[in-house]
Formats: C-alpha cells, structure tokens, sequence
C-alpha cells in the first residue's frame, strides 16, 4: 500500500466575479441570500475533502459530505434558479476571478446544460464541455499577487441552453506532496480545490426568456454587461487615500529637511515667535492700596 504524505501550508480564498456565481452575485445587485463566505468555497476545506471524503467535492464549492440539495447547488440556499449572463452560442466571453489569497495553481472552467427543470448538473457532464481560451488552451495560471485575474474563454459552437451551469475549477499548488516520479514537491499531491457555480444561458436570441422558472431581473442585469465598478471603486479609495499618504509624508520630510540644512526656516520661525512675544498683552499694573 502506498502512503501519501503532504504537508498543508496556508489556504487561498478566492471568488468567481464574472458571470457572477451564485455565491457571489448578491454583490453585484441581485437580490439573493449574502454569503459572506463566498470566497471560500472550497469543498469544506482541506482535510474534509481529502480525509473525510477522499477527494470529492460538490459541484459549486459545497464539502461533498453535506445533504443534498448543498448550499450552492440547485434547490440549496444559493441556487435560485436566476441567469445572471446570457451569450450567443460559441461566443468569446471574459472570465473573472478575484483571488484574495493567491497560492499559485490554475483554474479551470466548464459548463453543462440543466436538462430538467429543478435538478443540478453532474460532474461527469460539466466534463464534457471544458471549456478553453481564445489561444485553445485549457488551463490558466495566475500570476503572483492578490487582485482580480481576466481571461477570455470560448463557448461551445455546438450547445445551445435556455439554463446552463457555468463551473470555475481552481486547483491550488501550495501544499508539499508526493509526485508522479518519486520525488516530493510543492504543488505535487492532493490540493486544496475551488469551485463555484453561476447561471447562464447560450442563446442566439439575447432577448429570449427560458420557458423555466427562471427569475430574470427587471433590469438589463441577465444581458452582457460591463463589470461591476464595485471593485473599481475600492481600489480608487485606496488609491486617494495611499496618494494623500504619500503627498503629506513628502511635505513633512521636504519641511525637515530645509529645517536641519538651511537658515530660512530657522530665520522665518525666529522671526515669527518674536512678533508673537511683542504682541503679548502687558499685564495690567497692580497697585497696593494706602490709608
């Protein structure tokens, strides 16, 4: 028998924003349960998965050990039935993540067609339609740093669905394991796994409501829209306020410099502190009082 060791490091977070996933879309204007959590869908964590549940993982995220319908699964808290991205068939779509904690690795995506209204997608069909980017390749390695990673993939040219399940696979290499050739090294092993879930539809026809019950918002939500300017508008917020940081640090160390290397700052603060002690209002005379 053969025993796999593995050393466990430090957990990724990390969240699909674009299509929005059914954890996540609460975020960007649908009215949905908030899951405070979403960027830690990772199949319950690292031990549960590979310990307890030797490697499974539900679809969306969920640790695979939890009663169906799980969380982020159709008919769980999180699947609601609601298409947040509708594209023509074979269209090049942007894909975004927001890793928080950015721990090497690749992702991964897929999609799946609902075949009955009410019931989830299988692991096995999602397999069937990984999908790859504009330059054919399959798998996408994320550069070093915490921030929002684009990419653009290719739908099928061959499926056509009123509901798919688009899945975001992310497989991370920080864990210390057993290779394929004897040797031991980071990112060889079993993984700590990402995954979540967002509904769209593949269509020809932009404007055509699924004969499903699916809640489309009132607004041009469900269309291909710009991303949200929630992110944007954060790292503009850090932005003015590290520049405002800078400006001030600058003027103080520009002031200390001229006061320990020139005479003007020393004359004008001299020069200011004696006007200041002329224009001190004299103490009113006391006189003692005779008989």
């Amino acid at each position: 028998m053969q025993t796999i060791f593995y050393f466990k490091i430090v957990s990724a977070h990390g969240r699909l924003i674009e299509p929005p996933s059914r954890a996540s879309m609460w975020r960007y204007g649908f009215q949905t349960p908030q899951d405070y959590n979403d960027h830690e869908s990772y199949c319950g964590g690292f031990t549960r998965q590979w310990q307890w549940n030797s490697g499974k993982c539900g679809i969306c995220g969920d640790a695979w050990d939890l009663k169906p319908p799980r969380p982020h699964e159709m008919g769980g808290k999180y699947g609601n039935n609601i298409i947040v991205r509708r594209y023509r068939i074979g269209a090049i779509i942007p894909v975004k993540i927001q890793l928080t904690a950015n721990h090497r690795g690749y992702f991964e995506f897929r999609t799946c067609p609902i075949e009955s209204n009410g019931q989830d997608v299988t692991q096995d069909c999602l397999n069937k339609y990984l999908l790859t980017d504009k330059n054919g390749t399959v798998r996408y390695y994320p550069e070093e740093g915490n921030r929002i990673f684009i990419s653009y993939y290719k739908l099928p040219v061959d499926l056509k669905c009123k509901q798919c399940v688009f899945q975001w696979r992310y497989i991370a290499g920080n864990n210390w394991g057993n290779c394929d050739n004897g040797s031991g090294a980071v990112g060889c092993g079993p993984q700590e796994e990402f995954r979540a879930c967002a509904d769209i539809a593949i269509d020809n026809d932009e404007f055509q409501i699924s004969t499903y019950s699916v809640k489309i918002p009132t607004t041009s939500s469900n269309l291909d829209l710009p991303f949200s300017t929630e992110s944007d508008d954060y790292w503009l917020f850090n932005f003015v306020m590290a520049g405002t940081s800078l400006l001030v640090a600058l003027t103080l160390m520009a002031f200390l410099y001229m006061y320990y290397n020139t005479d003007q700052v020393k004359t004008w603060l001299r020069t200011k502190r004696l006007i200041n002690k002329q224009q001190l209002p004299l103490a009113t005379p006391q006189y003692k009082n005779t008989p």
